[in-house]
């Protein structure tokens, strides 16, 4: 008896529960690579990381801190939470990645109540949620099961159990460190020819520059223990760096020009949400149709984007945009965006100018009342939701007051009496969701009901599909009378500029930000699988220039690729303004340069109109007249790129703005 009290019995458990939270992680993992559908560079479909070593290595380490717990039922609380969070990030990853091709990282959890207010059941991936649950359900009664169930024991002596526990944690834990130390040891450095952004995993790693990238090589829990180290630890720099930042900045300047077609006009930029090729036809908006096709302006017929209206308000309003700080960040890091479109503006004619940033949402969405006033982004009046004073209400999101009753009710502020100006105006009655009738839209609905044969006609013969079952139908109708809504705010700013005698010397840029994704219209309607993402029609947007002065009714067709990053150069080149080769990512559509126009998504994925990839070394090519001299083109210009890119990161974040010349 004496000698049984010096020894302690302990449920097998504590060995099993962990050694099946290996298992179950990994299998959690396989299942989300495959179903995912996540390929290598040799387009062989992967199961688990390149770099596998990195989950295994976290993996294990969380295991030792599971079997660390004493208790059976603290150990199943912290296994369950540790797999719940696992399957939950993997079902939020379906989704995120069948709409945009990205998962979640922690930059997007910065906009979770945006994401909150947009989200409709009907973007859901329902077969990753379902896939997810499941085996989250499996593991979770399993674990129960061996809890309950299993009354095998061990005995050990009494006063050696906590010694061999704690012993055997460090083990692990230092085990699990060392093989993530020699993951990285081992990760790819590339080829010496070419550069670290296009082939190294080693600054891949430090970077994170391609997040889909970092997640098929890193892993689940690879991608997010380095991405949150990364978040928190972003460098800071020196002062004699500072300097050497700011000298970047300072010769990047280019200096206006006087002389340019536009100088000291006015000018009003529409960023029109959501505004896909289908949605421009010519029965139902015949303003913008006629725009599109160089009314009085000059149509980007090659123009592709693919971002968040976020992140297109962003790079039109100053240039570029660093890939995971935000502008609420940068500014609030004290960085001055001297080179943002409103302070151009102001610069560049007479002194008597008023800038106005104008949205039908609140102003606190993307928080835009922070970042894009006076000391901000520059804008002298922000008016949105708050300031409406009309009589349409709103209910649920997607229940939209119609654009052109909003751009009404607040003319004067749009065209500001006796004063230049600038009016940046971002649309949203065509933003989703598309499943639900827009209650303040019926004569929109009367329109489209009347012209509906005439342009089911006129879809087919410009190569697109009119949907056959009556739910996608319902959703293109919920989509068009949007459109149809802002061809008459479009058409109403014409009259006013005309009445008002501004229309000889005020130009409308209008762009949109991205497709119509939500519910999968635009792949339905364009007829090409979600899953073709190097296809180039599913980014393939309108944009166009309307300025009677400049183009007349002849108007001009612009064929090269463009892109988002090309709107602030192009304007800065027409209206004389100064400029930033070093924080512009584009070029004028009027410039020699524009060749080398390039598209980088905040989203996923790089492009032109024939070329496509995910990380530089991997290219897709659409079309047969991409030769050799392109693909290293668009490397080259990719590289570029991405170089700039990591610079306004470290400006973003150390509130570094060079000086104005």
């Amino acid at each position: 008896m004496e000698e049984k009290s010096k020894e302690k019995k302990l449920s097998t458990n504590r060995i099993f529960l962990p050694i099946l939270f290996i298992i179950c992680s990994i299998i959690l993992e396989i299942a989300n690579f495959l179903y995912l559908g996540l390929k290598n560079s040799n387009g062989n479909l992967m199961f688990l990381p390149s770099y596998f070593l990195f989950d295994f290595a976290i993996i294990i380490m969380l295991a030792a801190f599971i079997y660390l717990l004493q208790n059976k039922y603290a150990m199943l609380v912290v296994f369950s939470l540790i797999l719940a969070f696992q399957a939950g990030l993997g079902l939020v990853n379906a989704t995120l990645y069948s709409l945009f091709g990205e998962v979640l990282s922690v930059n997007l959890l910065k906009l979770g109540n945006e994401a909150k207010a947009a989200f409709a059941f009907d973007l859901v991936d329902w077969g990753g949620v379902f896939l997810n649950l499941c085996l989250f359900l499996i593991m979770f009664v399993s674990a129960i099961l061996l809890t309950v169930y299993n009354k095998k024991f061990y005995s050990i002596k009494y006063f050696a159990a906590p010694i061999i526990a704690v012993a055997l944690f460090i083990f692990v834990e230092a085990f699990g460190t060392c093989l993530y130390q020699v993951q990285i040891y081992n990760l790819n450095a590339g080829a010496s020819q070419e550069s670290e952004i296009e082939s190294s995993d080693v600054y891949l790693w430090e970077n994170f520059h391609f997040k889909m990238d970092a997640y098929k090589k890193f892993g689940f829990y690879g991608f997010y223990t380095k991405e949150v180290y990364n978040c928190l630890t972003t460098e800071h720099i020196d002062q004699d760096e500072v300097i050497d930042y700011i000298k970047y900045i300072d010769d990047g300047y280019v200096k206006g020009n006087p002389n340019a077609p536009l100088y000291g006009d006015n000018l009003i930029v529409i960023l029109m949400e959501s505004i896909d090729m289908f949605g421009i036809d010519p029965y139902n908006t015949p303003t913008l149709y006629k725009m599109y096709n160089g009314w009085n302006s000059a149509a980007l017929k090659n123009f592709h984007a693919k971002n968040r209206t976020n992140n297109s308000e962003g790079i039109t309003l100053l240039g570029s945009m660093p890939k995971n700080s935000t502008i609420k960040d940068a500014f609030m890091n004290g960085y001055e965006f001297e080179y943002s479109l409103p302070h151009l503006f102001k610069r560049g004619g007479d002194e008597n100018v008023v800038t106005s940033y104008i949205h039908t949402n609140r102003k606190t969405f993307y928080d835009r009342h922070i970042t894009h006033g006076a000391t901000g982004i520059g804008f002298d009046n922000l008016l949105a939701k708050e300031e409406y004073t009309g009589n349409q209400t709103t209910g649920s999101w997607g229940d939209w007051i119609e654009d052109c009753d909003f751009v009404e009710n607040m003319i004067d502020d749009f065209l500001p009496k006796d004063k230049r100006f600038l009016t940046y105006f971002t649309s949203l009655s065509s933003h989703g969701p598309y499943n639900t009738e827009r209650l303040n839209f019926a004569e929109e609905y009367q329109i489209y009901d009347d012209n509906l044969e005439d342009f089911k006609t006129w879809l087919e013969e410009v190569g697109y599909i009119y949907p056959k079952d009556e739910s996608s139908q319902n959703m293109l109708r919920n989509f068009k009378v949007a459109t149809i809504d802002l061809d008459n705010t479009i058409n109403y700013i014409l009259e006013e500029l005309e009445e008002r005698g501004l229309d000889q010397n005020t130009s409308i840029l209008m762009f949109t930000d991205h497709n119509a994704y939500y519910s999968d219209l635009c792949y339905s309607i364009k007829g090409i699988k979600k899953s073709d993402i190097s296809h180039p029609e599913i980014n393939h947007i309108p944009a166009m220039i309307y300025s009677p002065k400049l183009f007349g009714e002849e108007g001009k067709i612009i064929d090269d690729f463009c892109n988002t990053y090309d709107i602030l150069p192009t304007i800065c080149d027409l209206y004389g303004l100064e400029s930033n080769k070093n924080l512009f990512s584009g070029y004028s559509v009027f410039s020699e340069d524009i060749k080398d126009s390039f598209f980088s998504s905040h989203l996923s994925g790089m492009f032109k109109d024939n070329i496509y990839s995910i990380n530089i070394s991997e290219i897709y090519i659409r079309g047969e007249d991409v030769t050799e001299e392109d693909i290293e083109r668009f490397k080259r210009n990719a590289i570029e790129f991405y170089d700039k890119q990591a610079i306004r990161e470290i400006l973003y974040f150390n509130g570094v703005s060079g000086t104005i010349i």
